[in-house]
């Protein structure tokens, strides 16, 4: 009899739920977790544009700061704030029905289902990319994890599956993707502005990613840079014409 409860309530033979379980919602027959969503990874460029931001917790705030580093132009609508916020606008106040017209971009910290609807309704009206934190289904863009090395970024996703994953793997990756990052990915970018044009750039980019280069920046080993640059690069290349500050320097 036990078997046949088993099989009625879709639990495998020989495995049984104890006293108090919590049922588990089964996956559709194409193996997919229901609701899934389908994503594309982009990075946005939001210099100069409108972007808002519903809620004064620290996570949604957090994603104001980064707006406000991308370049935009950010408004955050709450009646009380978690942390400073320079260079931020701020209305003091609950979210209203027009708040996000004219924004490019929003974020939301929200957990009343007829708030959510609203910012919802409006974020679609108004052609609005909205994405209201752990409210995937609110949701028309995924914010991923991501790992920050200066112009060094990248991004994990799971398309909302499991951010607990996504946070897991940026950490692995901040133990293995280290601070010499940041300026290894500018000397990379200076020598490629420098050589726009030239029909070697790319060879010399190459080049350049198979030397010993991130080993010395790693080891803040100047003048062996410069002597590797001006090798690869040609005589004038060096990190001072380059305008790379380095170790510290300004």
């Amino acid at each position: 009899m036990l078997a046949a409860a088993a099989a009625a309530a879709g639990v495998g033979a020989g495995v049984l739920p104890g006293p108090g379980a919590r049922a588990f919602r089964g996956l559709w027959a194409s193996g997919t977790i229901p609701g899934r969503m389908r994503t594309h990874p982009v990075f946005l460029r939001l210099e100069g544009r409108r972007c808002v931001v519903v809620g004064g917790d620290m996570p949604v705030l957090a994603k104001a700061k980064a707006c406000l580093e991308a370049g935009a132009e950010v408004t955050v609508i709450a009646p009380e704030v978690s942390t400073d916020l320079a260079g931020i606008r701020r209305l003091a106040r609950a979210y209203r029905p027009g708040d996000l017209a004219g924004a490019f971009l929003a974020y939301a910290s929200a957990r009343d289902p007829e708030l959510i609807r609203r910012l919802a309704d409006e974020a679609e009206r108004e052609r609005v990319l909205l994405n209201v934190i752990d409210v995937p289904e609110a949701c028309t863009f995924i914010a991923p994890a991501v790992v920050r090395r200066g112009e060094l970024q990248i991004a994990i996703g799971t398309g909302g599956s499991s951010p607990g994953l996504a946070a897991r793997l940026r950490g692995e990756l901040e133990a293995q993707i280290g601070p010499e990052y940041a300026p290894f990915v500018a000397i990379l970018g200076a020598v490629r502005a420098a050589l726009a044009g030239e029909p070697a750039r790319a060879e010399v980019v190459s080049e350049l990613l198979g030397s010993p280069l991130l080993d010395l920046v790693r080891q803040g080993r100047r003048a062996e840079i410069d002597a590797l640059l001006a090798s690869v690069a040609g005589d004038g290349c060096t990190l001072a014409r380059l305008g790379i500050a380095f170790g510290g320097e300004t």
